[in-house]
């Protein structure tokens, strides 16, 4: 196992629907990585939204967060690689002014999390996250930045859609669930940062799988040598997988490891 990396998405992945590491996925892990696999996560998290999860399962290899902007080591606490994008005044201003009670902006910057408006909408994604959000300040509103994450229905995501496309922004969009529009720098993508992760490894050799559930998770899938998508994922993640994998309530990190190796036992 020691040239076999396994990197998974964790919201509707890793995850259950209570957001916690099942005992059967956390037992799977580690004897995982005690036979000497290599395991990490891929998210849309920032830092402290993960930090829980990295010490529970004893991550010691870099994380890929910001659905694939930034690369951050929890051994030195360094960022390793980070993609940032700049939003002009005017479009901050029709994104703000396109907001509705059943919507929230989140803008990340610098590992904080600021939002223009507090709504219900909001703080039920920072309970979900573990996440508070501070007030935006208008005086940043020109500093680069490294993601900004739409809540939204589904036909309010779309103009959100509309208008980044219309105003010429170089960035990357991504739905990585089905009310997250996510707004991200110019080539970053989770797919981008797997090869970039790769590449500081520097195993020769080495065997990658992703594993994920959304539309966010498609080039990190199609990066990988083997894509595996869970049950309950996308029709579109399923369209680019490799193969299937079950339900993440049925512990579908554990069922990837425990098929893993039983194939090395009959190879």
């Amino acid at each position: 196992m020691n040239k076999v990396l396994i990197v998974t998405d964790m919201d509707g992945t890793l995850l259950d629907r209570s957001q916690n590491v099942s005992e059967e996925n956390e037992r799977a892990i580690k004897e995982f990585k005690a036979r000497g696999g290599l395991f990490t996560l891929a998210t849309g998290r920032m830092e402290s939204a993960v930090l829980p999860y990295i010490r529970r399962l004893e991550i010691d290899l870099p994380v890929i967060l910001y659905n694939g902007a930034k690369i951050y080591s929890p051994v030195t606490g360094k960022v390793l690689y980070e993609k940032r994008l700049v939003i002009p005044k005017e479009i901050w201003k029709r994104f703000i002014s396109g907001l509705c009670d059943e919507s929230a902006i989140l803008v990340y910057r610098e590992s904080d999390v600021f939002a223009p408006v507090r709504n219900e909408v909001l703080e039920m994604h920072e309970r979900k996250d573990g996440v508070r959000c501070k007030d935006m300040r208008e005086d940043w509103i020109d500093d680069p930045i490294t993601k900004i994450l739409f809540i939204a229905p589904r036909d309010k995501l779309e103009q959100f859609e509309s208008l980044i496309t219309t105003s010429g922004i170089r960035c990357e969009m991504v739905y990585s669930e089905a009310n997250y529009l996510e707004l991200l720098p110019e080539g970053a993508t989770k797919g981008a940062a797997l090869r970039e992760l790769v590449h500081m490894l520097r195993i020769e050799g080495l065997h990658t799988i992703a594993v994920g559930d959304n539309g966010n998770d498609i080039t990190m899938l199609q990066q990988a040598d083997r894509g595996i998508a869970v049950e309950n994922a996308s029709h579109a993640l399923k369209e680019a997988a490799d193969e299937l994998t079950v339900h993440h309530e049925n512990h579908a990190i554990h069922a990837v490891i425990h098929k893993l190796m039983l194939m090395e036992k009959e190879a």
